[in-house]
């Protein structure tokens, strides 16, 4: 293990990884007192005995490893890809491509798709990772020998893990399926910052506010985002979500009004005061065909709710059968989308790819009525559905 702190270092280490056809990759970071994650360490593993770690505290400027996050001739391994991808990307300036998610692939070989890395390779190849430096500052230096060895047993086995989880898919014929649920790490979108206009729809606890009062708990969102990525502070820092939905409630006219809200501090009161209560004010004077649209819950219908109860019970027997995490395929409110079309088929994932092959046309069709289940009373749910 070599620890990687100068930039000729890390020339040589992503010129080598550029050479090699697959490395393991993952990152460790601090991300609690700021809204962007502060990356401490990246983890490059070959194999279980070469592995290095990148000092990202002594090397401000990664750029380099770039280079390699999109070397389409390189695969770069990783569990739970998004996250880390994410963080790359922003400190490299690099699109990934050619990404393997060990995660992704296990959900194609009936296990689970949301597994950790410590379960993934304990069931794949009886490793048992020793998980004791969970609450790590990986910012400070120096790291003692515990904490480079935990951080090294996460890209260590990637490399063997992949191998592993590649065997099981091709025994299954899965690899198109694989590769068509990999591209989408390809895709530049995908690690774009949360467009701060449509945050409002993340603040919890709206769900009685009329329609003029979300358009002042969109305003107020919006600039709470842009405000907690000016400071680099947590948004709840900023502002808390509680906070928002009731000065879109009350509609506090002073300063003083401001600080009987519950959950707001004083600081926050006496700081952006001024600003919260300009943006709740002309909040309240837009026009009603402004604000956001709201939807109240409605009766569900009795036939619908059937046909989502069916395509449920299609979905699980498909899966079951099939040794494909259910997780993978589609989610309830994406059947559901699916049967009251409230989704174009480009946005509903079961009409794409290789869910469409999998299960969507033939979902499609047994809604359509095109095709039908015949019901033997001895046979159990799974049988009855694997086809």
């Amino acid at each position: 293990m070599t620890m990687i702190d100068t930039p000729d270092a890390l020339k040589a280490l992503v010129n080598r990884a550029l050479d090699a056809p697959c490395v393991g990759i993952d990152t460790e970071f601090v991300w609690e007192q700021t809204y962007y994650p502060q990356l401490g360490i990246v983890q490059v593993g070959f194999a279980a005995d070469d592995c290095h770690l990148i000092d990202a505290v002594a090397l401000p400027d990664l750029s380099r490893l770039g280079a390699l996050l999109s070397a389409r001739d390189t695969v770069k391994i990783l569990h739970d890809a998004q996250q880390d991808l994410w963080i790359l990307r922003r400190i490299t300036g690099a699109v990934p491509c050619n990404i393997f998610d060990t995660r992704c692939a296990a959900g194609f070989v009936g296990l689970g798709s949301t597994l950790s890395l410590n379960n993934l390779l304990r069931i794949c190849l009886n490793i048992q990772l020793t998980k004791t430096e969970t609450r790590t500052d990986w910012l400070r230096r120096p790291l003692s020998d515990n904490q480079r060895a935990y951080a090294l047993d996460d890209a260590r086995f990637l490399p063997a893990l992949r191998e592993h989880l590649l065997a099981e898919i091709q025994q299954r014929g899965r690899e198109s399926y694989l590769a068509d649920e990999l591209r989408q790490y390809d895709v530049a979108k995908l690690y774009d910052d949360r467009v701060p206009e449509e945050q409002y729809m993340r603040v919890k606890g709206t769900g009685r506010l009329s329609r003029r009062e979300m358009g002042i708990v969109r305003d107020l969102a919006t600039w709470r985002e842009k405000k907690a990525r000016q400071i680099d502070r947590p948004k709840n820092r900023v502002l808390m979500d509680d906070v928002i939905v009731q000065i879109a409630k009350r509609k506090p006219q002073s300063i003083q009004a401001l600080k009987k809200l519950r959950g707001i501090g004083r600081a926050t009161a006496n700081y952006y005061g001024r600003i919260l209560l300009e943006i709740a004010r002309r909040g309240a004077a837009i026009d009603i065909q402004n604000c956001p649209p709201i939807s109240r819950p409605t009766r569900p219908n009795p036939v619908d709710e059937a046909r989502l109860d069916l395509a449920l019970a299609f979905l699980r027997g498909r899966c079951l059968s099939r040794g494909i995490d259910i997780a993978m395929v589609a989610s309830r409110a994406e059947v559901r989308a699916l049967i009251y079309n409230s989704k174009s088929e480009i946005e509903n994932p079961l009409h794409t790819g290789w869910r469409y092959e999998f299960l969507g046309a033939d979902l499609i069709a047994l809604l359509n009525g095109e095709r039908a289940i015949c019901i033997n009373p001895q046979t159990r749910l799974p049988e009855l559905l694997r086809e």
